[in-house]
């Protein structure tokens, strides 16, 4: 399972961080972060989440369980992609400005959902 490493890596150069700048981020020395990269071991839990909250990716896409980096902008997406196609009930047509509530709606609530997920 060589995804985990890659992926860290590539995450890591994405945010222009050396090993020694991620390892310090997360709390540990650049050898321990080193070590997960070359998947000689495998982070604690917390660390994994501490991983997911440094680069904005879900713990999924980092462990390769998926290719979607974050679940948050892939709902925001789907339902802009919906959004712009057009919402029905019943089969009549949703008004524009009931729209645009929902979406504020949904905007707060996927916020919201993202926040607490950064603070656990």
């Amino acid at each position: 399972m060589r995804m985990f490493g890659e992926r860290l890596k590539k995450l890591r150069l994405e945010h222009g961080l050396t090993m020694e700048e991620a390892g310090r981020r997360l709390g540990i020395k650049k050898s321990t972060y080193a070590s997960y990269e070359s998947e000689y071991r495998q982070p604690p839990l917390e660390k994994l989440k501490g991983i997911s909250k440094l680069f904005g990716v879900s713990v999924d896409y980092i462990l390769g369980l998926t290719d979607e980096r974050n679940i948050q902008e892939t709902l925001q997406y789907k339902l802009m992609d919906a959004y712009k196609k057009g919402f029905h009930w019943d089969g009549q047509d949703i008004p524009e400005d009931v729209l645009q509530l929902i979406s504020q709606v949904l905007e707060e609530l996927s916020q919201k959902q993202w926040q607490r997920y950064k603070e656990s």
